[in-house]
């Protein structure tokens, strides 16, 4: 089949999978509570000092494209050996970065084969981060594949921290109706972490908002809950937000492929974050004329990266110190991680 033809089709099938999504009711949550995990002496910082902070999603360990969307039969099979070998080319890469504060998606936990992404990250870097947090935010339901494994057993955010986390919350994100249709439950959320720095305290949130929605104003209603979120902090709140948006910039879509627009809307959701916080890398970056340095996702080998979906907003109580898209990681995942330092202002 011609591959217009095929892209045709997958659109024509995906709008019908919205209209039936429509008619569905929104999905409950089940999702355990977050708990707050310590170890060791956690550092403190003080003001005028300056705060590493990195997020990557790492594709369950899975390596490279992964295109989950694809019936079952054309899937490759999860191998549990490839996914350690990924795994300790990350844990080398978080090493060599060395950052404060490691906001982390797509983690998997499959208890199919007793495998915990979550704990082997924790366990490859004890000395590196002293506190955790996580929570899932999709599981596996009656429609996974049943005898061969090719779905993630279930996602996690996780955030890892140098310095001690005091607290943490989940806040559930609007959610996709009905979702009997796809292998996976997913409930996006909120991880919000408030990490001690010693001088004060910053609160930290990590994030992977939904994809596949389009027909439906499921991102306009999850980036509208951060921002109101982002508001009850008050501008003299030190805080940090991360992870995969989803979305690309303003000024972006005219640049990406003519096949890939359909995805996005030209005029992003993003925008209603991107016009009120600071962020990195900014719309100007990342829709510029070296805009390709600010790419950390691609969904097509053929295409390479291609896009902007990651991003770290930040509050003005931070400066922007550097900040930088590790591209060479672009094996690792169909993400590449954004890294950010940030020097916590003087009173």
């Amino acid at each position: 089949m011609p591959s217009d033809l095929k892209t045709t089709s997958f659109h024509s099938w995906l709008l019908l999978i919205t209209v039936l999504l429509k008619l569905g009711l929104a999905a409950g949550s089940a999702f355990a509570k977050p708990s707050v995990q310590c170890t060791g002496t956690p550092e403190k910082l003080e003001a005028g000092q300056s705060i590493k902070v990195m997020t990557w999603n790492v594709q369950f360990m899975a390596g490279g494209i992964y295109e989950l969307w694809k019936p079952p039969q054309q899937l490759e099979a999860l191998a549990l050996d490839k996914q350690l070998s990924v795994f300790h080319q990350v844990a080398d890469l978080i090493e060599e970065e060395n950052p404060d504060i490691l906001l982390l998606q797509e983690v998997d936990v499959d208890p199919r084969v007793r495998m915990n992404q979550i704990q082997w990250l924790k366990d490859a870097l004890p000395v590196r981060f002293h506190c955790s947090a996580f929570t899932a935010y999709s599981y596996l339901n009656e429609r996974a594949s049943p005898n061969v494994r090719k779905e993630p057993g279930g996602v996690n955010l996780l955030t890892l921290s140098r310095f001690a986390i005091d607290s943490v919350v989940r806040h559930d994100l609007p959610a996709i109706p009905d979702q009997s249709l796809y292998p996976a439950t997913t409930q996006r959320a909120l991880l919000e972490t408030e990490i001690n720095l010693g001088a004060g305290s910053l609160t930290v949130i990590n994030t992977h908002l939904d994809a596949f929605a389009q027909g439906l104003d499921i991102m306009q209603r999850q980036v509208k809950q951060l921002a109101e979120r982002l508001d009850r902090m008050g501008a003299d709140s030190l805080w940090i937000t991360g992870g995969d948006f989803n979305l690309i910039p303003q000024g972006q879509y005219e640049h990406l492929d003519d096949s890939e627009q359909f995805w996005y809307q030209k005029d992003s959701e993003l925008s209603v974050l991107t016009d009120r916080f600071p962020v990195v890398p900014t719309p100007q970056q990342a829709s510029g004329e070296e805009r390709q340095r600010w790419f950390t996702s691609r969904t097509r080998q053929d295409l390479g990266l291609d896009r902007t979906l990651d991003y770290l907003f930040y509050s003005a109580k931070l400066d922007l110190v550097k900040a930088r898209v590790v591209q060479k990681a672009e094996m690792l995942s169909d993400h590449v991680p954004l890294v950010a330092e940030f020097r916590l202002q003087k009173n």
